[in-house]
């Protein structure tokens, strides 16, 4: 379920700031922004005076809500309730410049840090080095729920027990028990369940470069130097788990046997060892000596003599988890309206006021009441209909119809409409949503006056392209193509097929690169999506690279940035040069060069024939898996057409010319994984969020210790960022003096997050992140072609507090939407119109 982005504006800071995935149109001047965003001249009625008339704003969605629980909700749609019937600890809206942004306080009334002076430090892991932080939030006493009931200290305790419930283990536990923002011992309660209980590791953990073993071991032979697991002493038990990600494969046993691997793991007598020895099993199982010699076959296989390769893919035990009691945790009340919230990790003021832009409170009474045990687990309906639901924001939910309307009031025990506060904020008094999975009904009803907002498809652009009413909404998310490129897959994906066609040859670099340039991109997002923006990068212009310093610190406009997309496509500048500057150079750079491709698409022809990779005369058929959905799209069906006759000229004259075809499908909800995993040879893909977290969201691409295994880096089949090395030469130590060092892809990447190696040096971050997205961009595992941007349409009813869009507070939100036309007002106008309105 999709939201109408330009009204989720609180949605957006909260999926934004606490992820850890330009705008038309002018400024709308006149009110001026003060005290806790409100707005002067522009005064709500009194919401006590039953004389006043209604402010209904009518949205749609294509899918109702699953759950808006709290501690449960997964999809964006899934929040949507949420937005409207929750207050935030924290929010951000428009500052008194009229542009930039300001956090205001909504739950809390304070936020202060108080490590320095905390008296009880030591308890919480904070040394003379330090490591977490102390803050105090003051709560706001005013803050109640729907029915009057006050919330408080044990309201935020009470709820957050629940969300780490070791018995329930909820889906949004993860936000507050990992992550920059986890609180203190928040994992291990999370994990009392498993009291008593081995805890595992990987057997091995680090190489010795000399070559030599330094952990002794039980292997004779060149083991590469492997350093074992401290807490494994020689003679102890080792153990497999298929389902475990293991050092070998940064992925699981399984993962890899089922992605078309399988014939890796046979041996010389095509004996399947996966299926004598660990199919079937379930969690940690004692490896016995002939399953280690099985590994060490699988892995021969796939290239790694090593006589203890087998210690690669194996664990040991580490340790027994333990008991943590609620009061060893980083968060309890200090008095009624006062809580301590302590964090396991450094972080400074501003990301921490960004998690709070998001609350986790439940109404106790009902979420008790909702609880059974299903499966082992402890699970409630809170959240699942208007009677199991209680709100504390700005509005109630009255009905919720599932897949035909939901609908929200005015919630009158809500403080802001009575603090002085919020003067000319929420004018909204109603807010109905319905359910319509059509676009094309969805359309005219707006254009019928009976919605406020629409999203608009490609088709819809040349009828509204240049509507005053026009909003164009940029995201974060990069969209590209993406390769499977190992042998050993495409020929399995080949004889799958078994049409004759070839797959193979996207093995070669050289065949995506030409792919690549043969592309378009300008006409690629004018024609096939709804206002996307070409992209030729990973990271595209809402990615801040430092925002809590400085508010225009864009990544995307720094030298280092620039200097990286230039430099992969080959463009030169200077003196004497076509391009005299960098921003010259950059702001040439289109991504589409048709010759070029021409070029590699005949040398690849050429070797891979030579490889015996290729057929004279073969057809090459290439499916890509684009979405979930159960049929194609029309922009999907123009993307494919687009692909197909952009890489169609630029075979032309070449040995492929006519035999590259590219057929779309859908209906694959694992596409991400399938292609990492071979399943699938291509599929079109997108990442995005976090958009003040450059540094993290590389990550992405090229660290399996970040994305819990290699299968989630949707570029690693074929390239291994774990073991793929890259040589960068910068400024490492700040003194002036440039050399160059040499690191995998993995490690790069984690040397510039959280409190690694270079995390505490920007500039030199900065350096590395831009030569990690060129070296990724290098590999041609994936193609970006545009950066996503929602089109949509607003009625003349409503009026934004900006038409500019700003990353922290979108268009100002309903809390600072004010309207043309009451309701009454508004229907007089339609009807004078003849019920038919012009956006045109």
């Amino acid at each position: 379920m999709s939201i109408r982005k330009p009204l989720a504006a609180l949605l957006a800071i909260l999926a934004l700031l606490t992820s850890l995935a330009g705008c038309g149109g002018k400024k709308q001047g006149g009110d001026n922004v003060g005290e806790n965003g409100s707005t002067s001249g522009t005064s709500a009625p009194d919401p006590t005076d039953a004389a006043n008339e209604k402010y209904t704003l009518n949205e749609y969605a294509p899918a109702s809500p699953v759950v808006w629980n709290p501690h449960k909700w997964e999809s964006s749609g899934d929040s949507y309730i949420m937005l409207y019937c929750e207050t935030p600890l924290v929010d951000a809206t428009i500052a008194e410049d009229g542009v930039n942004f300001k956090w205001v306080y909504e739950a809390a009334t304070g936020v202060e840090d108080i490590t320095a002076e905390y008296p009880d430090k030591a308890k919480y892991g904070i040394g003379e080095t330090e490591t977490g932080r102390v803050f105090k939030i003051k709560l706001n006493p005013a803050l109640c729920w729907e029915d009057g009931t006050p919330i408080n200290s044990e309201t935020y305790i009470y709820s957050m027990r629940q969300l780490l419930s070791p018995e329930m283990k909820n889906y949004r536990a993860n936000i507050y028990y990992s992550g920059d923002t986890a609180i203190y011992n928040a994992e291990n309660y999370y994990n009392n369940d498993l009291a008593g209980t081995p805890k595992y590791g990987d057997l091995v953990t680090g190489y010795d470069e000399s070559g030599a073993d330094p952990s002794g071991g039980d292997d004779s032979g060149d083991v590469k130097g492997q350093i074992l697991n401290e807490a494994y002493k020689t003679g102890d038990k080792t153990y497999f788990n298929i389902s475990q990600p293991c050092v070998f494969f940064g992925d699981t046993l399984a993962a890899y046997y089922e992605g078309g691997y399988a014939d890796f793991y046979k041996d010389e007598d095509g004996t399947d060892l996966y299926a004598k020895y660990f199919a079937g099993t379930e969690g940690y199982v004692e490896l016995t000596d002939e399953m280690k010699a099985a590994l060490n076959t699988i892995a021969r296989h796939f290239g790694d003599e090593n006589p203890a390769a087998w210690r690669e893919m194996a664990f040991c035990v580490t340790g027994t988890y333990g008991k943590t009691d609620w009061e060893d945790v980083g968060l309890y009340a200090e008095d009624d309206y006062t809580l301590i919230y302590i964090t396991e990790s450094p972080v400074t003021m501003f990301y921490f006021l960004s998690s709070l832009t998001s609350n986790w409170i439940v109404y106790e009474k009902l979420y008790e009441a909702g609880k059974k045990t299903k499966e082992g687990l402890v699970t409630t309906d809170y959240g699942t209909s208007a009677k199991t639901y209680m709100s504390y924001g700005p509005y109630k939910l009255v009905s919720y119809e599932k897949d035909k309307q939901i609908v929200f009031a005015r919630n009158e025990k809500w403080y802001g409409y009575t603090d002085g506060k919020h003067e000319g904020q929420y004018q909204t008094t109603d807010i109905k949503c319905d359910i319509i999975p059509d676009h094309n009904t969805a359309l005219q009803l707006f254009n019928q006056g009976k919605l406020d907002t629409i999203e608009l498809a490609s088709d819809d652009m040349p009828t509204y392209r240049m509507s005053d009413n026009l909003l164009k909404t940029p995201e974060t998310y990069v969209f590209r193509f993406i390769f499977a490129t190992s042998l050993a897959s495409l020929t399995a994906l080949e004889e799958q097929a078994g049409d004759g066609a070839n797959k193979r040859v996207l093995y070669y670099d050289d065949f995506r690169k030409a792919i690549s340039l043969s592309m378009d991109r300008a006409a690629f997002c004018s024609q096939a999506t709804a206002g996307f923006k070409p992209s030729y990068s990973l990271l595209n212009e809402l990615y801040y690279y430092n925002i809590e310093n400085d508010s225009k610190s864009v990544y995307r406009s720094t030298d280092e940035a620039k200097r990286a997309i230039v430099e992969l496509y080959g463009i030169t500048y200077g003196q004497g040069q076509k391009y005299a500057t960098l921003d010259e150079a950059y702001s040439s750079v289109t991504g589409y060069d048709v010759e070029e491709a021409r070029a590699l698409f005949q040398s690849v022809y050429e070797q891979a024939i030579a490889d015996g990779n290729y057929t004279d005369g073969q057809d090459i058929r290439i499916n890509c898996m684009c979405s979930a959905a159960s049929e194609l799209t029309a922009d999907d069906i123009k993307q494919q057409d687009l692909l197909n006759q952009f890489v169609a000229e630029a075979a032309r004259g070449t040995g492929f010319e006519g035999k590259i075809k590219f057929t779309f499908t859908c209906g694959s909800a694992n596409r991400y994984e399938d292609v990492a995993l071979g399943r699938v040879e291509m599929i079109r893909g997108a990442w995005g969020g976090a958009a003040f977290y450059p540094f993290s969201i590389i990550r992405c691409y090229c660290s399996a210790k970040y994305m819990s295994g290699l299968e989630y880096i949707n570029e690693s089949n074929g390239w291994d960022p774990t073991t793929e090395t890259l040589d960068i030469t910068c400024d490492f130590n700040g003194d002036g003096a440039e050399e160059t060092r040499t690191m995998t892809f993995e490690a790069w990447s984690e040397a510039i997050n959280d409190a690694s190696q270079y995390a505490g040096n920007p500039d030199t971050c900065l350096a590395i992140l831009s030569k990690l997205e060129a070296a990724i961009l290098g590999t041609y595992q994936c193609i970006p072609w545009g950066s996503s941007t929602v089109c949509s349409l607003y009625s003349k009813k409503i009026k934004y507090a900006a038409t500019d869009y700003n990353i922290m507070y979108g268009y100002g939100g309903i809390r600072l939407m004010t309207y043309n036309y009451s309701d009454s007002e508004w229907e007089a106008y339609v009807t004078s119109q003849g019920g038919k309105l012009s956006y045109e």
